[in-house]
């Protein structure tokens, strides 16, 4: 892997992955011996073509140059491979995931370990789109590299869920009991919201895990997508802001929002799907239509509700004496 970091600043990572190439290689060649000599049972053939597929779904580029522009914030990749070089733009803020994996390799998983890089990534239409930066690399290099591009990506991913809340101070004492009020307003059979003391002690710490949520973060209700009622995924509307976990398919990897954030941010839905989407790249995976038009008519409801709060906090603080 080859490192170089230009005099107008942009980061620029060149790899050529051999160790990868070589074992697809190696596959190949154990699989035409095979078949010149006749030796392989169909659970050997099985084997080796799982083995290649995933190889191959892996990575199919014999050189990955990627180039981080700090000057006009976007990244620039170019994927040569057998059927010709792919290039992408994007823009540093459009990356959702930066996923850095270390993995060991050699008889009985004693090798040295190697390391793997890859960008997910939403555009304009919300869709996503993974590349890898690098691929099998040396354990010292890998982790240089995945700590360089982090920093520099750091500042335009999302906020990781704080370990404690943070209630804006126009949340009020009577607002849990209002966002309730709405979120009972807003039920049906295949979209329900419950009080927290209405779930079992461990299904509420099932719920709080899963969710990530802060230590100290009061939960209003909770609507539970699973079809089991397990509280390991689902919607939840606290004091410092709503919280959800989506399901393994869903592209956005970003599941909390403040209410300060909240308030004024766009709030649509999916045509080509049953989701919900908080401006700009936040996805709620809901998976029925009668469930999006539920949590989208309670979401804007929810907004109202607090603009409302916002409002009479900023005019009682206007008219109080000073």
């Amino acid at each position: 892997m080859h490192i170089r970091e230009a005099t107008n600043g942009d980061y620029i990572v060149r790899n050529v992955p051999v160790l990868h190439w070589f074992i697809v290689s190696l596959i190949l060649s154990v699989m035409a011996v095979l078949y010149a000599t006749d030796l392989g049972q169909w659970w050997v053939w099985t084997v080796f073509i799982v083995m290649l597929a995933g190889m191959m779904v892996r990575n199919t580029s014999f050189t990955i140059t990627t180039t981080f522009s700090v000057n006009d914030l976007k990244i620039r990749t170019e994927h040569r491979t057998l059927f010709g070089t792919k290039r992408r733009e994007v823009d540093f803020s459009a990356v959702h995931k930066v996923d850095f994996e270390i993995e060991q390799w050699g008889r009985r998983s004693q090798g040295p370990p190697r390391t793997s890089l890859a960008l997910s990534t939403l555009d304009e239409k919300m869709d996503e789109d993974r590349f890898e930066v690098f691929v099998m690399a040396k354990l010292d290099q890998g982790e240089i590299v995945a700590d360089r591009i982090t920093k520099i990506l750091t500042p335009y991913l999302a906020p990781e869920i704080p370990e404690t809340t943070s209630i804006p101070p126009w949340f009020g004492n009577e607002a849990p009991s209002r966002l309730y009020d709405l979120c009972r307003m807003h039920s049906s059979e295949t979209c329900f919201f419950l009080r927290l003391e209405d779930m079992d002690e461990s299904r509420q710490t099932v719920m709080a895990t899963e969710l990530s949520l802060p230590k100290d973060e009061k939960i209003v209700a909770f609507q539970d997508l699973t079809k089991e009622r397990s509280g390991e995924r689902g919607i939840a509307v606290g004091c410092g802001g709503l919280y959800w976990k989506n399901g393994f398919f869903t592209g956005s990897k970003i599941c909390w929002i403040s209410w300060e954030n909240f308030v004024d941010a766009e709030v649509n839905t999916d045509p080509s799907d049953a989701d919900v989407w908080i401006a700009p790249s936040m996805q709620i995976g809901l998976g029925e239509e009668s469930q999006q038009k539920t949590v989208y008519e309670l979401l804007l409801a929810i907004q109202d509700e607090l603009r409302q709060m916002r409002d009479q906090h900023s005019g009682s603080v206007a008219t109080s004496p000073r």
